[in-house]
Order: structure tokens, then C-alpha cells, then sequence
């Protein structure tokens, strides 16, 4: 009886450091831009299981630095996203990509010269046809890895 007692003595001494949630180990896959408004495609590896995530800073905020991030918890939500940029690529100014939780919409006049904006929970960011190009290039480099 006295062991019983003891159990809620020790966890509460603890701090309760026994339950406090797991870091999961992310790595950055390609700093899509670097300056002030910085975009990462990233990997974050659960115990058994592997998502993906955007990591941006939100542009709609001004004064201040609020850091985003958009998962993709699957390797086929990772495949849409790069079919999304893809056909908006090959699309018109004001073409928008429409998904279950974020747009992206094609804005601009010129081919190379074109700008997207990604609009995730009421955050924003946009980035240029350099920037969508490589973000293709390393989904299409990790898809081939998975096959």
C-alpha cells in the first residue's frame, strides 16, 4: 500500500518530466528562400512515420515575425501540393490551386516572372518561379527516393 503512495509522490517531484510530449527530429530539405521572409521545405520523422511540412514566415504580419508551418502528412499530400505548383505553372495569371486547407494562387504578367501566393489558416506568403522550380525539383528528387 505504501508503494501505491509512493508512485503520485515520485511523478509529482518529477515535474512531470515522464509525460511531457516527444520531440520529433525534423530536417530541412531545401531553404527554398533565405532572407527576411524565409520558406523551408522540411521532414519530420515520427516513430514509425514520416510527414512533410512548409515552413514559412507570414507576410500579413508586420510588426513582428510569425513562422508558419503548413503540414503535409503524407508523401501523396506532397505530391498534390508539387501538382499544384506544376499546373499553375503551365496556367494564367489569377489561376488559383485550391486545396482542403491552403490556395495558391498565380499572380503576375510574365512567365519568368510570375508570383505565387500560398495562403495557409489565415497566414500568407509568396515566392517566384525560381522558387517554385527548385520546390518541384526536390518533391520530384524525394518521390524517385521513395520508389
Amino acid at each position: 500500500m505504501k508503494q501505491l503512495l509512493l508512485i503520485p509522490l515520485f511523478l509529482h517531484m518529477s515535474g512531470g518530466h515522464l509525460f511531457k510530449k516527444a520531440s520529433y527530429p525534423t530536417v530541412d530539405l531545401m531553404p527554398v528562400r533565405l532572407e527576411t521572409w524565409p520558406i523551408n521545405l522540411q521532414r519530420v520523422i515520427y516513430y514509425t512515420d514520416t510527414c512533410y511540412a512548409f515552413q514559412f514566415r507570414d507576410q500579413s504580419t508586420m510588426n513582428g515575425v510569425a513562422i508558419k508551418t503548413m503540414d503535409l502528412e503524407t508523401m501523396e499530400q506532397l505530391k498534390y501540393f508539387k501538382e499544384g505548383l506544376t499546373t499553375l505553372k503551365k496556367g494564367a495569371n489569377g489561376d488559383i490551386a485550391e486545396f482542403r486547407n491552403y490556395s495558391i494562387k498565380k499572380v503576375g504578367t510574365k512567365k519568368e516572372n510570375s508570383w505565387y501566393i500560398l495562403s495557409y489558416d489565415g497566414a500568407v506568403t509568396n515566392f517566384q518561379e525560381a522558387q517554385v522550380n527548385r520546390m518541384i525539383y526536390i518533391i520530384n528528387d524525394l518521390i524517385a527516393s521513395q520508389q
